[in-house]
């Protein structure tokens, strides 16, 4: 059995069990967070990515501690209830409770327990993008040209479209410099791509990699940082640059995209860029350029 708690038998009769949940002040026993431990180490040997073991574990020891029993004894209603709670009282949007039902479901799943199955997500809003305008991307650029390792995560985000969890697992050997390209490996869905390194963005690393070695640093990876230190590098780049709207790693992406199907760009082209399974991911970015919408709407608006 399962359980999140020890278990005497399945009346409860003589069962040490949590306290009652108490939504304002959740409490995970030390053999509820066994079973939290032992669902990431599972998710670990599926090779789901660090974000994805992060953020499911955090899902189930909220769950855990709310509902207040094993795992095997969890009952639709308590699902039913955790949701509300969510929704009621943590205020929960739909993209967030999206994901802790994947969590969820995945948590029993991993167990060998069917009670999650079929429990519906709530419909994830469809947002467009946030993205740069050139100018603004270019003064980005500029606002981190005294820091080589700076330049070189802002070039290679900013010409390559890469993720941050793709950006951090970049290695040295990764750049194949004979034909300037990037080699992504097991990027999202566990797919592997390649990517065009821009002339600029060759120029940055080339320049990070000069100061490196004077430094004596001799790494595999390409950036040994983590997210959080990408995306501040990106928030303060920003900020110098005087771009008063929030700026992300994945603005950046969503930048080159855009950019690229302003100009032209085949969108399969854009898609195996960016590494979307499928081009229906990539075509949100249609809707986000207006150019060839404005000049078809030129061409044939009504002429009262």
């Amino acid at each position: 059995m399962v359980s999140a708690t020890p278990s005497r038998d399945r009346s409860g009769a003589g069962r040490t069990a949590f306290p009652a949940p108490r939504p304002h002040a959740v409490v995970v026993s030390t053999t509820a967070l066994e079973v939290v431990g032992r669902f990431q180490r599972m998710l670990q040997s599926q090779e789901r990515s660090p974000c994805t073991v992060k953020q499911y574990g955090h899902i189930a020891r909220t769950f855990l501690g709310y509902v207040g029993k094993p795992l095997d004894e969890v009952t639709r209603q308590d699902l039913d209830g955790f949701r509300e709670y969510l929704v009621l009282q943590r205020h929960y949007s739909k993209n967030s409770l999206y994901t802790t039902v994947r969590g969820l479901t995945c948590l029993f799943r991993s167990f060998g327990l069917s009670i999650a199955e079929g429990l519906e997500a709530p419909r994830r809003p469809e947002r467009l993008p946030h993205y740069l305008n050139e100018d603004e991307m270019h003064r980005l650029l500029e606002s981190v040209r005294d820091s080589p390792r700076d330049s070189a995560i802002v070039h290679v985000l900013g010409f390559g479209g890469l993720r941050v969890s793709e950006l951090c697992h970049l290695e040295v050997n990764d750049i194949e410099f004979e034909r300037n390209l990037l080699h992504i490996r097991s990027g999202k869905g566990d797919r592997d791509r390649e990517v065009v390194l821009e002339d600029r963005s060759r120029a940055a690393i080339d320049r990070y990699l000069t100061e490196r070695a004077l430094t004596g640093e001799n790494r595999a990876r390409l950036f040994p940082v983590g997210a959080v230190t990408v995306e501040r590098v990106v928030r303060r780049a920003a900020q110098r640059a005087g771009i008063p709207r929030r700026v992300t790693p994945h603005t950046l992406r969503h930048t080159l995209a855009t950019t690229l199907l302003s100009r032209g760009c085949d969108i399969r082209y854009i898609q195996k860029l960016l590494g979307h399974a499928s081009v229906a991911t990539t075509q949100i970015y249609t809707h986000v350029d207006t150019t060839a919408l404005r000049a078809a709407y030129q061409r044939a608006k009504p002429q009262y």
